[in-house]
């Protein structure tokens, strides 16, 4: 009876528009909504970009995306799109320097939506004094003006966000200009099967879609009050990154995530003890039908050697016919997750005031 109250009042709260409204005082409900547009738009900005001369015939030996959090993302979603393609490693670098094999042969994504993001700011330094061939991205701030100053044309691209909801615009604008420069191939069939899912799912998911017909209400109601541990196969690696940063930023709720083969060899092990504290973790199977047929039997099998020791285990799947269109699938399901997680929590899924205490404190060192 107890468990059938919890279940009942998360349901009526993430159906009461106006309770939604009370705790989403920052509208994150509608920038989740107009993310299929804002995808959109981020295509067209990497096709307007004027892309410099020295780019033009020019092929890396790496690419390498530097920047942090909803900035750093892109990277690894597109290196789990292309890596059965590219002949090259895609690298996320979030820090204050840089590897020390970049050089005038590497192609550096430097992005920081705000422009602003100290650890960036220092890395962009260094990839200066690399040599290397440089795009950078990002809504305005100290950025731009260094790159500009470094004669450096910056991909510019709507401000006013906050940067984990700018992930349309940073991602489809880099993902464009790769194939504009033939680093990769043309994507133009897959992103519009994309655009007609992610519609589909805007209206599946939406806030007025109710709770029995709602995934994500569904899915935020039973992750109330456990731990989410996300596992998925390295094919979906950035969208189980994603999905964890969500429910940290979004749901002001902890969770754990590791990938297919690795936790086979470690991690399954740790589902012994504490018992009492298992009972409190939630595990959430990020699925693909694309996975590796050994990694799938791996996933299977590990469900039924974990099962009685967490509170439940749930799968969720990926849609879509291609890659791309299957991986942003899932990502934008499991963001309506984190939302009506954060109204289940009765937050407000927008501000992230520890963060930006901490940027404060950092100031004043």
């Amino acid at each position: 009876m107890h468990f059938i109250k919890k279940r009942n009042c998360s349901m009526k709260r993430t159906d009461n528009l106006k309770s939604i409204r009370k705790i989403d005082l920052s509208d994150m409900a509608s920038l989740l909504s107009d993310f299929p547009q804002q995808c959109e738009e981020g295509v067209k900005i990497g096709q307007d970009y004027k892309l410099s001369s020295s780019l033009k015939n020019f092929t890396p030996s790496v690419i390498l995306f530097s920047g942090l959090g909803g900035s750093a993302i892109t990277g690894d979603l597109i290196a789990d799109l292309v890596r059965e393609e590219v002949k090259f490693p895609i690298l996320t670098n979030r820090d204050y320097t840089i590897p020390n094999f970049v050089n005038e042969k590497t192609l550096v994504f430097v992005i920081s939506y705000s422009g602003n993001t100290e650890e960036t700011l220092s890395s962009y330094q260094e990839v200066l004094k690399r040599k290397a061939k440089i795009i950078v991205i990002s809504s305005g701030g100290k950025l731009t003006e260094l790159a500009r100053s470094n004669k450096i044309l910056p991909l510019g691209i709507p401000g006013g966000f906050p940067p984990r909801t700018a992930l349309g615009f940073l991602f489809f604008s880099a993902f464009t200009l790769l194939q504009k420069l033939n680093l990769i191939k043309d994507r133009g069939k897959e992103t519009k099967e994309t655009f007609s899912s992610l519609s589909k799912l805007k209206e599946e998911l939406s806030p007025d879609m109710p709770f029995e017909r709602n995934q994500a209400k569904k899915i935020a109601e039973k992750l109330k009050g456990k731990i989410p541990i996300i596992y998925a196969s390295n094919r979906l690696s950035a969208v189980a990154m994603r999905f964890q940063t969500q429910l940290a930023e979004n749901s002001k709720q902890f969770s754990s995530r590791n990938l297919f083969p690795e936790m086979n060899h470690n991690e399954i092990m740790g589902w012994n003890n504490p018992i009492s504290s298992l009972k409190k973790f939630l595990v959430v199977f990020l699925k693909d039908a694309g996975d590796f047929p050994r990694v799938k039997s791996r996933m299977k099998i590990t469900q039924s050697l974990i099962a009685d020791y967490p509170a439940g285990i749930l799968e969720l799947n990926t849609r879509g016919e291609s890659v791309l269109s299957r991986n942003f699938s899932l990502l934008y399901l499991c963001d309506w997750i984190s939302f009506y997680l954060a109204i289940c929590n009765q937050i407000d899924p927008t501000p992230v005031e520890r963060i930006t205490l901490l940027k404060k404190k950092l100031k004043n060192l």
